[in-house]
């Protein structure tokens, strides 16, 4: 496909895919002898190749190993939005012509790859590659003839993982030294490990000389060079050191002296620091919350696509994942020479970050080894010191349910003495007009009611451009948590106008326990498909599982933005469906009082509403149960969480007691309620409530009334409905034949035994 018959759009993505060509070492200059890419056509000028010459169609690049003369990799592009399948697909048919083993697709800045030889994505060091590689890289896949290749030295990834436990080794030491679990200790370990990776490869006198001092020396030593790097990256965050015994010092910087962590021909220094810090909080619970999950960051980097030239800042940085993510996204996108004004500007004018806690440091270690020197990190309350208007871009993870008592300093008290809201409104007061804005806010912002006038001002002031529902297990093993990403463009600059895009991730990639395990399934896949700020995005918003909603309706709805709240749009049936508050209405307002004697029952997961005898083998329910509350007969019981299955009708009593903890919804007409409560407890209504569920407290996680009255279900003809309940109760019947056939079969075992009673 020639340039001119291409979409603006994807003129776009050929422009990201030569930057990132250049800048990884590939030559395209058509004036190049060594020129190793080629367009379309123009590989048949090099290559007789038959197949190629009879197709009609062309590949969009074409890497070339010039040395041994033969095609190595394919690369299509497609405009950002699409699914890159197809792309796979179609570049795949041209490595077959080709017999080139490296396949890419790329839309915007989002890659995916393929083996030839073995139809699988090719990964570097066990990681996935989601990005065109340097020449030697691609090479050195052909050399090893398998989609998966090692290329950082293997004393570097054993040095990396062996951090950790040197990290866990020395704790004792720092125990000793009197600094506090967690971030104290985190930080002072970070200092020498910083001097190890900085000096490494280049300035190793610097660490042999740390290596041979002793006593006061070494410590005034190493606070003199942490104090002299600050002086050169006008960082102001370095501190001396807290600790003041010398030996504790030594034995780190001897640990640590033992280990590869870089080397002169790889740029990894970056990735080793990212590593630990990743490590060192994902095994720790005291420094889980400064550690933004790293995929997750990479998503909303390439959701707001940072540019060269922009400003970008995050107000609550962290250990400065974001920051990094971002910078390494600008630096790859772009065509910047060295030593020049564009790469001073990208390095002293770009990235900015903010951090109330010692991690400003870390951050700041963290800018420097991947190349940023700049001061734009700094340790302040971030909040107590609002901007407005600075920033083109601003990304964060905020902090959440934070106390504050800066709520004047932002748009007169709005948000109250809300600290999610507070954390919100100083984002948005730091973007520029016309500005972009994506934060990870806790569920809880998206619908109560004392921050909808926080939510109102930023709709009506900004296009809320998308909503991404994240499964809770993203943050484990730190915390199980819900959150949402939150997509601001145009800020200061109009009113939400076009339709909000809702997204609900259910799987991101890693398996949903505290090991998280890299999984087949990644819904954000799809996210970085999508090209949200593309005009056209209407077109292929469905295709990647988007839902659409009109603003009115999230206007109307007190400007909730919860995806629960607009979901059903996306549920079908076959079927006639009908709305629970046409069936249901909230009732459970009568105690049990003096009616002590009615039968106490209690929610299963597995078979609903049971008496509570069946359940527990001695009473749990305390002895006074005069403030149950009392259910009757044909009453709806939901406990909780209920999209396990926790709830079930009351069918056996004309009156019964239960938990005041439960809620109770009475039938407002004659339903069949064998068959509701079939449905109500299936496992596509499960997967419904999961989507709708509120509530920071894992097990106490509950659908709001309105919100669970609103669902819609399927209406069947009554015929079906009682084919669909007359099967359960014969497949009941016949698993309650085979639990009595299995007891009396181990009862006619046991008998062939006469055992002494005593036995043992």
């Amino acid at each position: 496909m020639g340039l001119c018959n291409m979409s603006n759009i994807e003129q776009d993505t050929r422009f990201i895919v030569n930057n990132n060509l250049i800048n990884k070492g590939w030559i395209l200059d058509i004036q190049d002898p060594n020129k190793n890419v080629f367009f379309e056509s123009d590989i048949l000028r090099i290559v007789n190749n038959e197949f190629l010459k009879k197709s009609k169609k062309r590949p969009d690049y074409v890497l070339f190993d010039s040395q041994n003369k033969r095609p190595i990799g394919v690369i299509e592009t497609k405009s950002g939005g699409k699914s890159l399948t197809k792309a796979l697909d179609q570049a795949t048919e041209y490595a077959e012509m080709l017999d080139a083993p490296l396949i890419f697709a790329m839309n915007n800045g989002f890659c995916e790859t393929r083996h030839l030889y073995t139809q699988k994505p090719l990964f570097i060091d066990e990681n996935e590659v989601n990005e065109l590689k340097r020449v030697n890289e691609a090479k050195e896949f052909i050399l090893q003839e398998t989609n998966g290749i090692y290329i950082t030295p293997k004393e570097i990834l054993v040095s990396r993982k062996e951090l950790i436990n040197v990290f866990k080794k020395l704790n004792n030491s720092l125990r000793g030294e009197g600094l506090r679990a967690g971030i104290e200790r985190l930080s002072e370990f970070a200092n020498i490990l910083f001097l190890k990776l900085y000096t490494e490869n280049a300035n190793t006198g610097i660490w042999n000389s740390l290596k041979s001092l002793d006593n006061d020396l070494l410590i005034n030593t190493t606070n003199n060079i942490l104090q002299d790097i600050d002086r050169q990256y006008g960082a102001s965050v370095f501190t001396n050191l807290q600790l003041t015994n010398p030996v504790a010092v030594k034995e780190m910087i001897k640990e640590l002296d033992k280990l590869k962590l870089s080397s002169i021909d790889t740029d990894i220094k970056g990735d080793a620091f990212e590593y630990f810090l990743q490590q060192a909080t994902a095994t720790n619970n005291d420094l889980g919350e400064y550690f933004t999950p790293r995929h997750i960051t990479k998503t909303i980097v390439n959701l707001v696509n940072p540019k060269y030239g922009e400003k970008i800042y995050d107000p609550f940085c962290g250990t400065g994942g974001f920051l990094t993510e971002a910078f390494d996204h600008i630096k790859d996108n772009t065509l910047i020479a060295n030593n020049s004004s564009e790469e001073i500007k990208l390095k002293h004018n770009t990235i900015f970050g903010r951090e109330i806690t010692s991690n400003a440091k870390l951050a700041k270690m963290n800018m420097i080894l991947h190349g940023d020197g700049h001061s734009g990190i700094c340790q302040i309350d971030t909040l107590q010191n609002p901007i407005e208007s600075e920033y083109d871009v601003v990304i964060t993870n905020m902090p959440f349910s934070q106390k504050t008592s800066y709520s004047h300093l932002y748009e007169n008290k709005l948000a109250k003495n809300d600290g999610d809201g507070v954390c919100v409104l100083h984002c948005f007061k730091a973007t520029k007009k016309g500005g972009r804005m994506a934060l990870v806010v806790p569920e809880g912002f998206l619908f109560k009611a004392a921050l909808a006038p926080v939510r109102k001002y930023l709709f009506e002031n900004a296009q809320l451009k998308a909503v991404v529902s994240l499964p809770k297990e993203v943050f484990l093993p730190y915390a199980k948590v819900k959150t949402n990403i939150l997509y601001f463009t145009n800020c200061h600059n109009g009113r939400t106008n076009s339709d909000v895009f809702y997204y609900n991730v259910t799987n991101d990639g890693l398996s949903l326990d505290s090991f998280r395990r890299k999984i087949d399934e990644n819904d954000l896949k799809n996210l970085d498909f999508a090209d949200l700020n593309k005009s056209d995005f209407d077109k292929y918003y469905n295709e990647l599982g988007f839902l659409k909603v009109n603003p009115e309706l999230i206007r109307s709805n007190d400007y909730i933005y919860n995806y629960a709240h607009y979901s059903n749009s996306h549920i079908k049936s076959k079927f006639p469906t009908i709305k629970l508050k046409e069936l249901l209405s909230l009732s459970g307002k009568v105690k049990v009082g003096e009616d002590t004697n009615i039968p106490i029952m209690s929610i299963t997961m597995e078979h609903g509403l049971i008496d509570q005898h069946e359940k527990f083998k001695k009473r749990v329910a305390s002895s006074d149960i005069s403030g149950y509350k009392k259910v009757f007969k044909n009453e709806l019981v939901m406990g909780f969480p209920i999209d396990e299955g926790v709830l079930g009708f009351q069918k056996y009593y004309d009156a019964a007691a239960v938990s005041p903890a439960y809620k109770i919804f009475r039938l407002k007409r004659e339903v069949n309620v064998e068959y509701l409560d079939l449905i109500l407890r299936s496992n596509s209504l499960r997967k419904i409530y999961k989507s709708k569920m509120q509530g920071s407290v894992e097990r106490r996680r509950s659908i709001p009334d309105e919100m669970f009255l609103n669902i819609e279900i399927p209406n069947p003809p009554e015929e079906v409905k009682d084919q669909i309940v007359k099967q359960h109760k014969l497949i009941k019947e016949i698993e309650n034949s085979l639990k009595e056939n299995q007891k009396k079969l181990r009862l006619k075992t046991e008998a062939l035994w006469e055992l002494p009673q005593n036995y043992n």
